[in-house]
């Protein structure tokens, strides 16, 4: 591959990580308006998979 191409999957590497990490912070909110909704006040859920 040339310093282009390169160049040009980093940017698409990089476009697809800010879209997932935006997907991720919506299911944490939807998260934490189901936890209210449910009345779970606790916050046993980290967001970090356990």
């Amino acid at each position: 591959m040339s310093k282009e191409e390169l160049i040009e999957v980093i940017r698409i590497k990089d476009q697809l990580l800010k879209e997932l990490r935006e997907e991720i912070d919506a299911y944490g909110a939807l998260v934490e308006e189901l936890r209210g909704k449910l009345g779970i006040s606790d916050h046993t859920y980290s967001g970090n998979g356990d």
